[in-house]
């Protein structure tokens, strides 16, 4: 990589971090007339200060160049006086990234109570989910939700979530945003600088820098300003800049135009990509599998797609000479970057799409496959110039992502037809494992599920992952391979050789400066990963259902969020803003990463510590898979239904009770040595079912957000009532003389769904009508008031349960009896042994 165009991607992510010391009260300001002169606002040249406060002088003044000016130092601070063209692009990135995502306050965000000189330290950012609106829910009032000034290393260190959750305003305090600022700063300048020695070095130990930034500052607003809105984290805005000005250096540097401010500032030429890789065939990868002892085999398989995208992402902006900071999103198979638009980068972007597939197709005959597009845009499409949007750009690089995948393999089939269509040789092997036809060995399994299997068994000890281009970057053998790149899988803290550029990926431990501060010699970079599919069992399937309360089952779970593609482009189209109606502005790229990183702290960060803090989940389930928004659990069936309420429920508090984040699940009970991939299955198809699901309340008809348990679609509110009801009924057939109370509950079941014989000839009322009037209903009065007879102890809890089967469920048109076969056979299975 150009080392000016590395020096200019860092001063990019640091123009801004004179907010942070500011509002922390960590600097002291400068004289008014010599700042506005040299700097023309404060905040840059505290950036200066802070940036002397967090690195040794030497390095920020190293030069690039050879102009006396091009140092980090200078082009960081001097954005907004630019003396030089580096100084201009860094200028030109915050102007194009600030007009992107800035919109005026509200009445709702400006109302916090914060005035005078010191309000910028005392303002805390708004949570960009409880602003989202799907058209459904447009009418939903807004509340004001704001982060707490906190680290998400607490879920990653095991000692809870809570901290990270969005809490309405009037519970956090101007006294007490301006002290967490100052104890934030501190925590933030101890990571980075220890012990007030030399520290990190801003240059070759970026990446570290980088994910400190983003542990520290994803809770903090870019902009303080009671004009604006403070949604926007200041991470996602400075991560923006970098990436912006490495694609105009990158692109200026690389076209027919100089570097003349007019050049650089000249916003009609379209000087950047944004560029899309969707890894295809993840599903039937991860579960296309039937082995008995399946399990490492489903966790490696899991891991390494979660992995591959991450090094996909990696590969494709190195190669394209950039940092990762042009990694706008990835997660879930699916990536986006923002690239300078050249005619070099587009031929090795076609070149890298090929040799991709190729080597994915060497090592997994097809089953996966990245899909890529990319589109031309503009500064002016960026900040809403041009009459386009960013918008209508990312729905024109879906559609041609979509395009692209009708001619996969079209270039590798004119290159080796006979390797495309199998037709070279006849393999006489089938892998007991994914039922490949491979060339035969000992061991009955192809490569492939020797490997995954060897990367699940890693999983369960593995503590560090770590990623080089050089095979002697650490003093052992690497796990595997992949485009080049060699990946460790590391129980202890690993022996560093000869690194071209070590990235090493903590999968526990939040202090991930420790590692590249003992090796400052060497380009050695540490990175959280927040790797849901990490936990492991050491059981097999068959063990893991004997852990079950009741039958001895295994249960699936299959989860992800409801329109997660309306939320993204209805969901901010429709912002939730009463200044502001229906605007493309709210679609900016700032936003988008600051809701998908959200997104990810949740379903990989907040949802596996969620079940490995519970001490009666840690234990019984596990997270095979979690993406952006999808997730795949297995466990002891009888704590699943648990752990699918828990995750619903916390994900509305987390998305601050916002009724456009829904999650549809299902679950099935299978046995622990039914084959995976068929299980797999079954729980797709229960969770398609739970997304088809309609539920009428009273006021309004709702769609998804629904759970498919015992396959019964219901509401998450219905099976709340029904969790309720299960806990009621359990508590009374404890006393096994009271175990008959489950047949007579059947037969009621039973008569009910004779009564309701001719529903397809009758209306809806004449159905709630004649139900209300049948055989059931004086069958459950008779039956219950007998049983309750004798046992005047359990007379609330008789009447509570016929309250629950006569009445509405949850305030929807569902009467209870419609789930009394469901709340039967539940507590039937939790009673049983076998």
């Amino acid at each position: 990589m150009n080392d000016l165009t590395r020096a200019i991607t860092i001063a990019g992510f640091f123009h801004d971090l004179g907010k942070f010391a500011e509002r922390a009260g960590a600097i002291v300001p400068g004289d008014k007339d010599e700042v506005k002169q040299q700097y023309r606002f404060a905040h840059a040249h505290h950036t200066e200060l802070a940036l002397l406060q967090l690195f040794d002088e030497t390095r920020l003044t190293r030069l690039f160049g050879a102009e006396p000016e091009f140092s980090i130092l200078n082009m960081a601070s001097r954005h907004h006086k630019p003396r030089n063209f580096a100084e201009i692009i860094v200028s030109e990135a915050d102007r194009i990234a600030s007009g992107h995502e800035r919109t005026e306050a509200d009445d709702i965000s400006a109302g916090f109570e914060s005035h005078g000189r010191e309000r910028k330290s005392k303002v805390p950012m708004v949570s960009i989910l409880s602003r989202i609106r799907l058209t459904q829910f447009i009418s939903d009032e807004i509340e004001d939700w704001r982060y707490k000034i906190t680290t998400p290393a607490n879920v990653i260190s095991q000692t809870g979530v809570d901290e990270v959750f969005p809490i309405h305003a009037a519970e956090y305090t101007d006294e007490e945003v301006q002290q967490d600022y100052k104890a934030h700063w501190q925590a933030f300048k101890d990571a980075i600088r220890p012990s007030n020695d030399n520290g990190l070095d801003p240059f070759d130990n970026f990446r570290t820098i980088f994910e400190l930034s983003r542990v520290y500052q994803w809770c903090l607003p870019a902009t303080t300003r009671k004009e604006d809105m403070t949604d926007v984290s200041l991470f996602d805005h400075l991560k923006t800049t970098a990436a912006l000005a490495a694609c105009l250096y990158e692109y200026h540097k690389d076209s027919e135009d100089d570097l003349s401010e007019s050049e650089i500032r000249d916003r009609r030429k379209e000087k950047y990509l944004l560029f899309c890789g969707d890894i295809s065939g993840i599903q039937k990868f991860i579960y296309q599998i039937s082995s008995k002892r399946a399990y490492n085999l489903l966790k490696g398989r899991s891991f390494y797609i979660q992995i591959l995208a991450e090094i996909l992402a990696q590969d494709i902006v190195t190669r394209c000479g950039l940092l990762f900071t042009n990694i706008l999103y990835a997660s879930g198979g699916k990536f986006y970057l923002l690239l300078p638009n050249t005619e070099k980068i587009r031929k090795q972007l076609n070149e890298l799409t090929h040799k991709i597939n190729k080597e994915l197709f060497e090592l997994f005959n097809g089953d996966i496959y990245v899909r890529t597009g990319w589109k031309a845009l503009s500064g002016y499409d960026l900040t809403r110039e041009s009459g386009k949007n960013l918008y209508e750009i990312w729905e024109e690089l879906t559609r041609e992502v979509i395009y692209n995948d009708r001619k996969r393999y079209a270039k590798l089939a004119s290159q080796n037809y006979q390797r495309i269509f199998d037709t070279e040789e006849y393999l006489p092997e089938t892998c007991s494992v994914c039922h490949r036809s491979f060339k035969g060995n000992s061991k009955g399994k192809c490569r492939t599920c020797q490997e995954m299997e060897r990367i699940g068994k890693l999983l369960g000890t593995a503590k560090y992952i770590a990623i080089d281009k050089a095979e002697n970057a650490l003093n052992n053998k690497s796990t595997f391979k992949f485009l080049g790149n060699y990946v460790w899988m590391l129980d202890d803290e690993p022996e560093i050789g000869s690194p071209e550029e070590l990235t090493i990926y903590s999968l526990g431990d939040p202090e991930i400066q420790g590692i590249p501060l003992k090796h400052s010699s060497k380009k050695v970079n540490g990175a959280v990963l927040l790797a849901g599919a990490t936990h492991k069992f050491d059981e097999t399937f068959d063990v893991i259902a004997q852990k079950s309360n009741g039958i001895k089952r295994l249960g699936i779970l299959r989860m992800d969020v409801d329109n997660l593609g309306k939320i993204f482009c209805e969901g901010l189209l429709n912002y939730k803003h009463n200044k502001v109606k229906k605007d493309s502005r709210f679609y900016s790229i700032g936003r988008i990463t600051t809701l998908s990183w959200q997104l990810s702290l949740f379903f990989s960060g907040i949802v596996p510590a969620l079940i490995r803090l519970n001490p009666d989940w840690n234990n019984r389930v596990t997270v095979v898979y979690s993406g952006g928004d999808d997730l795949f659990l297995l466990g002891a069936w009888d704590a699943i239904p648990h752990v699918a309420s828990e995750i619903r429920e916390r994900l509305r508090d987390f998305a601050c009770e916002n009724r456009s984040f829904g999650l549809s699940g299902g679950m099935v009970i299978t046995q622990g040595h039914f084959p995976i991939y068929k299980s797999a299955e079954m729980a797709g198809e229960a969770e398609s079912a739970a997304k088809k699901k309609i539920t009428l309340f009273k006021s309004e008809e709702i769609k998804k957000d629904s759970f498919v348990f015992l396959d019964m679609p219901m509401h998450w509110k219905e099976f709340s009532v029904l969790a309720t009801q299960y806990h009621n009924l359990l508590s009374i057939i404890e006393d096994k003389k009271n175990y008959p109370l489950l047949h007579r509950l059947r037969q009621i079941h039973a008569a009910c769904i004779t009564c309701s014989g001719e529903k397809e000839t009758m209306t809806l009322q004449e159905i709630e009508d004649r139900i209300l009037a049948e055989r059931w209903q004086w069958l459950m009065v008779y039956a219950l008031s007998r049983f309750a007879k004798n046992k005047p102890a359990l007379k609330d809890q008789i009447e509570n349960l016929q309250r629950f089967i006569s009445g509405h469920v949850a305030e929807t048109n569902r009467l209870g009896i419609e789930l009394l076969g469901v709340l039967s056979r539940w507590c039937e299975l939790r009673h049983r042994e076998t």
